[in-house]
């Protein structure tokens, strides 16, 4: 499945060949309230149907500890497994630390390359 994104002023979501693709708008500074709300948003533009994830956090500037906390719990509703694509030494750090401390309920990597990302989500791919 496909779908058009939807921008909101935080991320871009987009569904594409059955992965959803969240990638954080430059600048993000991401609160517990503005994950909720993104969060919300993604259930919506999924109509809760659950997907593999991958997040483009290149644009994120920061996030909080209660935005990890909650992501890593009540944000892995409809969310199948989720792969970090990092390409700074920044985000790589976010993305370690947010793995080890957090420890999401769902199959979670880091990667810097995105088609090994995308292989390692075929895994979680919904059979038909």
């Amino acid at each position: 499945m496909n779908k058009a994104p939807l921008i909101t002023p935080y991320v871009s979501l987009e569904i594409k060949d059955d992965i959803l693709y969240v990638t954080y708008l430059p600048g993000s500074v991401i609160t517990l309230d503005i994950t909720k709300d993104i969060i919300n948003k993604r259930l919506e533009y999924t109509d809760r149907v659950p997907y593999p994830l991958v997040i483009m956090g290149e644009g994120l500037r920061s996030l909080d500890k209660e935005s990890r906390d909650y992501s890593s719990k009540q944000g892995s509703e409809g969310v199948l497994a989720g792969a970090l694509l990092v390409n700074s030494v920044y985000t790589e750090f976010f993305g370690n630390f947010f793995l080890r401390i957090t420890q999401p309920q769902i199959p979670a990597k880091l990667f810097t390359n995105e088609q090994e990302a995308l292989k390692w989500l075929e895994q979680y791919k919904p059979k038909s």
